[in-house]
């Protein structure tokens, strides 16, 4: 297991390297948890910012009240978007149940309370729940998809097999104790993840290169 320090000098590393993520104000609440599940936490195309900004995708009950087949039609401009549609319908209900007609809610249930119910809604694994979790209701959570596993794992920050609350704590109390913003870390390392960290490591090239193990990437082939 690693310390928060690895977490610093990996954020300063990216950072060095122009990895960072992009200025700009997030919307909140729905309309960001709407943009998290089309196309995450990037900047949004002309089209996409058009169709989440329109009544059909304002609020919760407008989008409900679409068939499923008006919101394909609807998604022509999203990467994937018609595999969607049924997804939508059901965060959709499920954010009126949690929320009501509140568009900018408070989350004040536990962590767990929101990662349970989330997960229950096919089409939403654990790290896409906690990635939402994180981005917009800003709970104390990291999202450990793949690649960041593969990042991780190959660094020695994590040990197999992972657990999952002590990946939770390594990840979330040493961002903050180093200071860093975690969403600013995850988008970081989600890219170097797609870049540099896939099944066949290309450590040579990677920024992180001097912050692997003496030995080289641990457990390369496990993850």
């Amino acid at each position: 297991m690693g310390n928060p320090s690895q977490l610093r000098r990996a954020h300063d590393q990216l950072a060095d390297h122009g990895i960072v993520m992009a200025s700009g104000s997030q919307p909140k609440g729905w309309p960001f948890f709407l943009q998290m599940l089309l196309v995450g936490p990037v900047p949004i195309t002309e089209p996409v910012g058009q169709l989440l900004n329109s009544p059909a995708f304002s609020r919760p009950e407008a989008l409900l009240a679409l068939s499923t087949g008006q919101l394909v039609e609807l998604l022509t401009e999203v990467p994937r978007g018609g595999q969607k549609a049924g997804l939508l319908r059901a965060v959709a209900a499920w954010w009126q149940q949690e929320f009501g007609e509140e568009i900018v809610p408070e989350w004040t249930r536990e962590l767990d309370d929101y990662r349970e119910s989330l997960r229950r809604i096919r089409g939403l694994g654990p790290a896409t729940v906690d990635e939402l979790l994180m981005f917009v209701a800003e709970l104390p959570v990291f999202p450990l998809d793949r690649g960041t596993v593969r990042v991780a794992i190959r660094h020695g920050w994590l040990d197999l097999p992972l657990e999952d609350m002590e990946s939770q704590s390594f990840f979330v109390q040493g961002l903050a104790t180093a200071e860093i913003d975690p969403r600013q870390f995850a988008m970081q390392i989600s890219q170097v993840a797609k870049a540099y960290c896939g099944r066949e490591p290309d450590c040579e090239n990677c920024p992180l290169k001097p912050l692997l193990p003496p030995q080289g990437p641990l457990n390369p082939d496990s993850v």
